[in-house]
Formats: C-alpha cells, sequence, structure tokens
C-alpha cells in the first residue's frame, strides 16, 4: 500500500509539474513581451520629450538667425544626441555625433519627403534623421498691404521691432493706447504681427532598439495609423480575423495601408509613400539597405513651438510660399 501511495504521488506530482511547465510556455512571451515593452515605451517616452526640447531649441536658434532653418536643423541635432548615444564627454560626444551621420546620411538616400517636400530649403537638407519644417511665416500675401508697405513682393525681410508694434501685454497696450491717445490697429497691423511669430515643427525618426518589443509596437503603431485592427497571437498577427489565434498570421498587406500624419499648415510630418519606406526598412524588403544594415524599427516623433521673432525674418527661409509668386 505504501508503495502504490508513493507511486500516486509521484504521479500526480508529475502531472503538476508537466501542466506547470504548459503554462509557463503559455504566459512566458507575454511576460517577456510586456517586461521589453515597458523598457521600450519608457525610452520612446524619454525621445518625445527629447523632441519636445529640440523644437524649443530650434526654434530658439531660428528667433535670432532670421529663420535660418539650418542653424535650427543644427539645434535640433544637438539637443537629440542623448538619444542615439553617450555624450557625457567629448570622446562619447564626438562618437553619437558620428552615428547621426552615418544615420542622417543613409536617411537622404531613402525616399522621403513623398515627393511634396523639396529636398532642401535656401541649402539646407530638409531629408534624413531630423527635419525641421518652418510653418510661420509661410508667405507674406498680401504683403503688398501689411503694415501700408509698397513693393511688397520685393521685400526681403519682415521687421521684428516695427516703430508701430504693440506690447505683447494686452493690458499695458491699453494703458499705452489711452495714454497717447492712439488709434486702434486695423487689420493689416495685426496681420503683419502674427507674420513676425516663428513656428517650426520638428520630425525625428526614432530607432527602436529592444529586441522583439520594437517589431510588436512598430506593427502596432503603424495598423493604428492605418486605422486597421489586428487579430491573432501576439507574435504571429493578421488583418484578418482567425477562428484559431495560433495560426500562422499576414500582416503584408499592411503595408500599402499607412495614411500618415497629416497637419492643416506646413508639411505633413508623414506621407504614405513615407510609411512605405518605414514598413520597408521594418520588414527588410529594401533590397539594398537590408542587405548592408538588416531590419531597421523606426518611428516619427513630433513637436511644435512657437516664439515671437527676435530678428528680422529673411525672406529666403520661407518653405511654404504662395503659387502666384512663381517661385
Amino acid at each position: 500500500m505504501g508503495q502504490e501511495r508513493d507511486s500516486r504521488s509521484r504521479g500526480a506530482a508529475g502531472r503538476q509539474s508537466g501542466q506547470a511547465a504548459v503554462e509557463a510556455a503559455m504566459i512566458m512571451p507575454l511576460a517577456v513581451f510586456m517586461t521589453l515593452g515597458i523598457i521600450q515605451l519608457t525610452l520612446i517616452q524619454h525621445a518625445k520629450l527629447m523632441t519636445e526640447y529640440a523644437a524649443y531649441q530650434a526654434a530658439r536658434a531660428g528667433i535670432v538667425w532670421n529663420g535660418n532653418n539650418e542653424r535650427m536643423h543644427d539645434a535640433a541635432i544637438v539637443a537629440l544626441l542623448p538619444t542615439l548615444g553617450r555624450t557625457d564627454d567629448i570622446g562619447n560626444l564626438a562618437k553619437t555625433f558620428a552615428i547621426h551621420q552615418i544615420y542622417d546620411s543613409a536617411m537622404r538616400t531613402l525616399n522621403f519627403g513623398g515627393g511634396v517636400v523639396p529636398r532642401t530649403v535656401n541649402g539646407s537638407n530638409l531629408f534624413g534623421l531630423i527635419r525641421v519644417d518652418t510653418i510661420n511665416p509661410a508667405y507674406f500675401t498680401p504683403i503688398d498691404t501689411i503694415w501700408k508697405l509698397r513693393s511688397g513682393y520685393n521685400w526681403q525681410e519682415l521687421d521684428f521691432d516695427g516703430a508701430d508694434s504693440f506690447p505683447e501685454v494686452p493690458s499695458l497696450e491699453n494703458k499705452i493706447r489711452k495714454f497717447f491717445n492712439l488709434p486702434e490697429p486695423d487689420d493689416s497691423e495685426i496681420v503683419y504681427r502674427k507674420a513676425t511669430r516663428l513656428t517650426i515643427r520638428l520630425r525625428y525618426f526614432y530607432e527602436m532598439k529592444i529586441p522583439f518589443a520594437n517589431w510588436i509596437i512598430f506593427t502596432a503603431w503603424y495598423a493604428s495609423n492605418a486605422k486597421v485592427a489586428l487579430h491573432g497571437a501576439i507574435d504571429r498577427a493578421t488583418i484578418v480575423p482567425k477562428a484559431n489565434m495560433m495560426a500562422d498570421g499576414n500582416i503584408t498587406p499592411l503595408a500599402a495601408l499607412g495614411k500618415g500624419i497629416e497637419h492643416e499648415k506646413g508639411y505633413d510630418s508623414m506621407y504614405p509613400a513615407e510609411m512605405w519606406v518605414l514598413w520597408g526598412l521594418a520588414t527588410g524588403s529594401i533590397p539594398l539597405v537590408s542587405s548592408l544594415v538588416g531590419k531597421r524599427y523606426f518611428i516619427p516623433l513630433t513637436s511644435t513651438y512657437t516664439m515671437r521673432m527676435q530678428s528680422n525674418f529673411h525672406r529666403k527661409w520661407v518653405m511654404h510660399l504662395n503659387p502666384d509668386w512663381g517661385m
């Protein structure tokens, strides 16, 4: 009897051990993904905060450098270098900057811009890892009526502190107006004041580097952008619902469904053609690039910032021109 009880105990223990192994095998992928996913999402949030800081630094450079896109681009690079590597001493800073140069040069060769964004503005590159889009001033039309100017089509600068400009504090403006008995501003003066505000949008292609999580987060972001639901297991997703959750997935059709990131003003942060490029990098379907660097997972991070100009905005840095100018 004792031997029979021992045999039953060993059998029950074996079954429990086997059940535990099966449960562990089922839950392990999800547990691993959650751990890696939390790390990757934390890094993305850090990069997002750095992108917002970079937009601030770019705008700050722009307001004192006449809206110079090249200076704004340089300021954004310096602000974003910590997301690419160490910058705690000169040696590491140089290595990280070299990494940026390699990535930026590689990105310039790809089909970013969607056939809409020009490659350069006044010699400053708009393709690559980081793009700074000047949204305002966009164009000065009707420049010949703003501020009662003459020969507006030939005017090359916006005077940021004209003699008749108004204080930024409304209450102070009202007191000054009453004291000096000044006339109320007309519509053209208000339009001019709005034109001397610099608004920029920064786009940064952030690379996700945490294994497994990078692909899952990328496909989830891409499907969200395409407004398509994913089905099936986390490691074998599909865009077509299936009865068997563990069946092999297929999300290849998702590549053509990316809608991009649109904006009312300025260039879109992403065009559908650019979405396909990101998909090709993530799936290794861009032959020459993938054979050299393998699969890479990028998502665009954007931030917009506005500041009042502290130098005259030069017309040569306008990115969105009036078609009537023929420029």
